[in-house]
């Protein structure tokens, strides 16, 4: 099977900001772990666009996981234990 041009791109941009948000994150540094999880979030919607569903799911997972090594959050990509808890007051 053959990528589409718009997977190719999208996923060379998502490696490069995934390596980038885990070494920003090691730092500390606010601002730039925020441009990071923003970038990757950019790329999330236009993965989405485009119906790449399954790179959309990677790169809100490596947002998910990032969580562990810094405090900020995405409203969009909540953490696993949030998302639980917000299926289960909707199921009651």
């Amino acid at each position: 099977m053959t990528q589409s041009a718009a997977f190719r791109h999208l996923l060379n941009h998502y490696r490069s900001h995934k390596l980038s948000l885990l070494l920003k994150a090691t730092t500390g540094d606010s601002i730039k772990i925020a441009l990071a999880l923003g970038a990757l979030d950019c790329l999330y919607w236009q993965a989405l666009g485009n119906g790449l569903t399954n790179l959309a799911k990677g790169i809100s997972r490596t947002i998910v996981y990032s969580y562990r090594y810094h405090p900020m959050r995405l409203p969009c990509h909540p953490p696993a234990s949030q998302t639980s808890d917000n299926q289960n007051k909707e199921a009651a």
